[in-house]
Order: structure tokens, then sequence, then C-alpha cells
């Protein structure tokens, strides 16, 4: 994580989240969420490794590191107050199992989104882990269409537990959930709440789900015909307010869902997209 001066493109600070990737946990995935409380301003962003980061906007310090999913073994744990890895697990070539998260990521490339009437910050965790098998590549010299990430990999349940995602709504400087809900598959679109109370969540059988944002209670849900897989907005036009998501199968996480999950999504339409808008009443 990286902070530059707009005006003149000068590194300001910067901090490493996962020092020595050696698991694909990139930092790349998470939004930034400014939130200003009790005096202090803060920076939110979430990582692929399914912990979030709460930073000082001042000079990044770390204020907080938080796991949002259960299910992590890649450490052991974070530092909050430092954000040093805690028993991190390095593996060596041959076979390894049950590293969780999997590739995937306990967080995902979709975005979270914060409310500042619930003062809630709205995040999905996905369950799952992974067996691999690692081994010695050649180098890539040349422009290529590949990944080259030096293993071939399995998704799996983790031990004791069902493959899921959940959406999780905390309190963003804390960690602290005030409530959680389950779904089948990670969903893999992203987030949005809005003015009027309302979170919505498009999940990955098509549903695109309105929750009471307080209490997480489902109020409405219409089905779009396909896995959503993208971004939602709420905007407004002659006085409406809408709202706008899209639809589309499959895409380099979601593209393993009918092998992991079977139906609905191995009878979903493939190569696809589009754009559905709703109106709120």
């Amino acid at each position: 994580m990286i902070a530059l001066d707009p005006d003149t493109g000068k590194l300001k600070f910067y901090h490493q989240e996962l020092p020595h990737d050696a698991w694909d946990f990139d930092s790349a995935v998470g939004e930034f969420v400014s939130i200003d409380r009790d005096g202090k301003k803060y920076y939110v962003h979430p990582n692929k490794g399914g912990f979030i980061f709460v930073y000082n906007r001042a000079d990044a310090k770390i204020e907080n590191v938080y796991p949002l999913i259960k299910n992590f073994n890649f450490v052991k744990g974070i530092d909050p107050k430092t954000g040093e890895l805690i028993g991190r697990r390095d593996m060596t070539e041959g076979k390894q199992k049950d590293l969780c998260p999997a590739i995937n990521g306990g967080i995902s490339f979709n975005a979270g989104t914060y409310s500042p009437q619930t003062g809630l910050y709205y995040k999905i965790g996905n369950e799952w882990c992974m067996d691999l098998d690692i081994v010695k590549t050649q180098p890539v010299t040349e422009p290529a269409a590949q990944l080259n990430i030096g293993a071939t990999f399995t998704v799996k349940d983790p031990p004791g537990d069902k493959m899921h995602g959940h959406v999780d709504a905390r309190d963003p400087i804390t960690g602290k959930v005030a409530w959680s809900v389950d779904y089948p598959e990670p969903p893999l679109a992203s987030l949005l709440s809005t003015a009027g109370g309302l979170l919505f969540v498009p999940d990955a059988r098509g549903w695109l789900r309105a929750l009471d944002a307080k209490t997480g209670k489902e109020l409405w849900k219409a089905n779009d015909g396909n896995l959503h897989n993208g971004g939602i907005i709420s905007y407004e036009a002659n006085g409406k307010q809408y709202i706008a998501t899209v639809t589309g199968f499959p895409s380099m996480v979601s593209e393993g869902y009918p092998e992991m999950f079977g139906a609905p999504y191995k009878y979903m339409e493939q190569n696809t997209g589009t754009l559905i808008v709703y109106t709120l009443e």
C-alpha cells in the first residue's frame, strides 16, 4: 500500500501488508474506505488474504488489523498494532494440503460498501481452502497469455466446514460484527448501501437481494437470470432513483463454480453480459 502526493507524485509513505507474498494474496483487490471518527482520520483496506487493515491517514500507521474470515492458516495471525505476520506458513516443492484461504482469496475483487447512516462496513468473506502441488517452472521471458504461478491447485472445503460465502456488517475500525448472513457460494459482485437503509447483495446464483442495512433481514429479491460478477450503482434521473447491476459468467474465479458447486452454475449461459436496471418506488 503506497501513498503519493497527488501534486508531485512524491512517495509520502508505504506499508507492505504481506511481505514476501508466496500465496498470491496481494493487496490490489481492496478498496480504500475513508472514515473520520472521534477526531481521527482512517483508511480501511481489505486484503486478499482475508484481513482488513486500518490505517491512520496522516502517516499510514497501523491502527488495527482484523480477519474477515475464519478459515485461514497461511499465517497464524497478524499483529493488530504493527501489522507483523505471525507464524507464516511457507511451503516447499511438492504436495501441500489444506492451505486456507484458497488462491481465489478470502476476499476477492468485488468491492464492499460503507454506510454513514449505520456506521457499518459491509464486506463479503469467502470460506474455502485448497490442496496444491508446488512445481518448478521455467521463467517466462517473453510476452505470453498464461499464468505462471508455480503450482497446480484444487479448491476444496475447509476442514470441518463447507465452502461458502458470507456478507458481514462490521464496525470498520474495530472489526466487531453487527450481523452476518451466509450464502451457499461466495457472492462475486460488489455491494451497495443506500441512504434509505438498504444493502443490495447481488449473489452468485443470480438473485439480487435487498437487506435491511441495520439488521441483515432480507426485504426483497429478484432473479436476474445469471451470475452477478461486477458492479452495482444507484443513481437518480428525472426525479426517480434507480439501481443498476450487471450479470456475466464466467470470470477467472467463477469459471470453477460448475465443478465446485454443480447446479445452477453448470447450466448458466456463458460469455454473455447484461445490464439490469430497477426503479426504487
